[in-house]
């Protein structure tokens, strides 16, 4: 049986709350693609090649010894050096991607959008700022100040291209540019780590 830990359980009831408005309608036009031609999806790579060579940027130049050292309490990253959480790697990590996305793209932009009336690029901002301030969680984490604004900075970058993916190809795409560059970086971060004994 899996060590569950209290943020654990908590991630499985935000995904499935997060499922539940999908059964009355809502926000539906946000899980399809909506919009897709050479230039939407030249945006969306070069986005995403942006926050690729953003994630190595960081990864080389902004973690010092010691931030990597305060780095191995990241569940991931203990995971992937350690190899003894199979269930933080192959369940927990991609349920909080999908949790994310619903809460910061998905409804954040909807509710902006839909209800408070704000145009396309106030939208994707607003959703933007309040994931990359969301982020500021690693600070309680880390207690290491560049840490977190490591973090608050790219999840800010992310927020925006996540935000145009969201409007133009849907939801699902979302999920996955977030699994994937992230799982890219902590793995490259647990690679240096490893490196470091």
């Amino acid at each position: 049986m899996p060590d569950f830990k209290n943020k654990h359980y908590l991630i499985i009831i935000c995904v499935i709350i997060c499922f539940i408005p999908l059964f009355f309608g809502i926000y539906i036009k946000y899980l399809l693609v909506s919009q897709l031609n050479l230039l939407i999806l030249a945006l969306i790579v070069s986005g995403i090649l942006f926050l690729y060579l953003l994630g190595k940027i960081i990864g080389k130049y902004a973690y010092t010894t010691k931030r990597l050292k305060v780095m191995v309490q990241h569940d991931l990253i203990s995971a992937l050096i350690h190899k003894n959480d199979n269930w933080v790697l192959f369940f927990f990590f991609p349920l909080t991607m999908v949790m994310e996305e619903f809460i910061f793209r998905y409804y954040s932009i909807g509710i902006v959008r839909d209800i408070i009336h704000l145009g396309i690029l106030e939208s994707i901002l607003v959703s933007s700022l309040i994931f990359s301030l969301y982020h500021i969680h690693f600070w309680f984490k880390f207690k290491n100040i560049s840490i977190t604004i490591i973090f608050i900075s790219y999840s800010f970058f992310l927020g925006l291209i996540n935000g145009f993916v969201l409007l133009t190809i849907g939801l699902p795409f979302c999920v996955l540019i977030h699994y994937l560059l992230a799982f890219m970086s902590y793995f490259n971060l647990s690679n240096k780590i490893k490196n470091l004994d």
